[in-house]
């Protein structure tokens, strides 16, 4: 091997002393003639493209001639480029079609020509016939117990059904392409829960979409829940109840008072039901309605009762039915099961009718005492036993009085522009504040004012009596409300209480 590579040595050094001689004696010749004119098209002889939103078709041109392509379409197939910018270089050709809006197919030929290269290279570009898939709806919903649902499939093409819904089966998965209709019938067995698929018709070129529905077991309903569960105490409270649905479903209450959360859900599901402190002095009764959101689904409205307890207790005198207190020679009343101390007190009534005695809201403790007396039959004599002073208005007394107050008690002079008629009452409000009065030897003080059908009758915010007294034990009193007599003065008549709201002093 060794010999070998010397004389390829001797020989490689004697050819190049011979070319430098020959470039030295004769003059510059080109030793590398012109290249023969080629062309080289990476393309096959036919492309066949869809009707519509085709892919585009791409080929390479290698070429050191100048070339350039003609291309028969009129003006449906797009050649980029069409013709070469300089010699010797490859470049990309990208065939884009529009949709083909005719149910015949069309051809495209593109012929590329290179300079001094006889034989020119064709490709076609065949483009489909518009496509007709037509699919009807769905003929309603299979039932719960199973069944099936037909609908029908027109296509031109050959067609295959595509479905994920395993409880899905159909009488056929594909068909070719015809001019007559196909019918397909699509099966399923029985079910609990409603259910539906989407499935897919395909061709080749394009696709439709039905959707089949199963019909549940239609189910609307608040779970059963006996009377305690759905018995609220009066102070206030949240309970959660459970709502069986098959479908989209929404909750409502037509009180204000009443909070739901959520107000619909989808199927099942919990929902938590608010009530605030009780205005009432009698049971108190909700309803809950619960109703399907979704149209396609005809079902009834389904309702519950749920009920809370009165803030007040009856005196069990007289009459008392639903929120009507009827006082026929004695007097009636309800007491409130809680006490309260600073704040505002409204009742709202209906239906006052004193024949005889006077409307009261009314506290007789041991310690503190509360005395709103307002209506006919009232006597100078008779309204306090350990004093306070009677003001007559416009034919109407009213007295309003504290014990355990400064110096004993504080007598309530009414607004003597003040004419309303006790049978006209429809609210009255007790608004009652901490505050001060200078000047005495007492300062911790009560606020104190009056309003009958939002009329401030009396305004008692200045000259005060102490009935919360410093270092007092009381928490506050229980109000009584109801027609009360005095003396010789019979109580007669009825009043009808809508409403008691307490809002607590801030």
């Amino acid at each position: 091997m060794k010999t070998n590579a010397i004389i390829n040595l001797g020989v490689c050094a004697a050819a190049g002393f011979a070319v430098l001689a020959g470039c030295y004696e004769t003059p510059a010749i080109d030793s590398q003639p012109d290249a023969e004119p080629q062309i080289v098209v990476d393309a096959k002889s036919s492309y066949t493209v869809a009707s519509a939103s085709a892919d585009p078709v791409i080929f390479s041109i290698s070429s050191n001639t100048p070339w350039y392509i003609e291309n028969d379409a009129e003006g449906w197939c797009t050649v980029t480029p069409g013709a070469s910018a300089t010699s010797s270089l490859i470049e990309d050709i990208t065939v884009t079609v529009d949709d083909n809006p005719k149910a015949e197919p069309r051809t495209a030929t593109l012929t590329v020509t290179a300079e001094g290269v006889e034989e020119p290279v064709l490709v076609q570009i065949k483009q489909n016939a518009l496509s007709k898939l037509e699919v009807s709806n769905v003929s309603g919903a299979i039932p719960q117990a199973g069944g099936d649902v037909t609908f029908t499939v027109l296509s031109d093409q050959e067609w295959k059904i595509v479905s994920n819904a395993s409880w899905l089966t159909f009488s056929t998965n594909g068909e070719a392409g015809s001019d007559n209709a196909v019918t397909v019938t699509a099966s399923a067995g029985e079910t609990t829960n409603m259910r539906s698929a989407t499935v897919r018709i395909e061709t080749a070129e394009d696709f439709r979409t039905v959707t089949i529905t199963q019909e549940g077991a239609t189910v609307l309903k608040f779970s059963e829940a006996d009377a305690a569960a759905r018995t609220f105490a009066y102070g206030g409270e949240s309970k959660t109840f459970h709502v069986e649905a098959s479908m989209l479903w929404s909750v409502s209450c037509d009180d204000p008072d009443v909070t739901i959360s959520p107000i619909e859900g989808t199927t099942s599901g919990d929902i938590t039901v608010t009530l605030p402190y009780s205005k009432y002095i009698n049971d108190k009764t909700y309803t809950l309605t619960l109703r399907s959101d979704d149209e396609t689904i005809t079902i009834e409205p389904a309702t519950m009762t749920i009920k809370q307890e009165p803030m007040a207790t009856w005196n069990g005198v007289g009459t008392y039915e639903g929120y009507t207190l009827t006082a026929d020679g004695s007097n009636v009343y309800v007491e409130t099961k809680d006490q309260f101390k600073y704040g505002t007190f409204e009742w709202k009534f209906s239906n006052v009718n004193i024949k005889s005695g006077y409307f009261t809201v009314y506290h007789w403790g041991a310690t503190l005492n509360l005395r709103i007396f307002y209506g006919n039959g009232v006597s100078d004599d008779n309204i306090f036993a350990a004093g306070g002073d009677v003001v007559l208005s416009n034919g109407y007394t009213t007295n309003f009085g504290f014990d355990n107050g400064y110096n004993g008690h504080w007598g309530i002079t009414l607004d003597i522009n003040t004419d309303i008629n006790v049978n006209d009452m429809t609210s009255m409000r007790l608004v009652i504040e901490p505050t001060t009065r200078t000047g005495t030897s007492q300062n911790n003080t009560l606020s104190r004012k009056l309003y009958i059908n939002d009329v401030l009758v009396i305004d008692n915010s200045e000259n005060v009596g102490n009935v919360w007294q410093s270092g007092s034990p009381a928490s506050g009193i229980s109000y009584q409300v109801g027609i009360f007599g005095n003396g010789d003065v019979t109580p007669a008549g009825t009043v009808t209480i809508d409403s008691f709201e307490y809002t607590p002093y801030e």
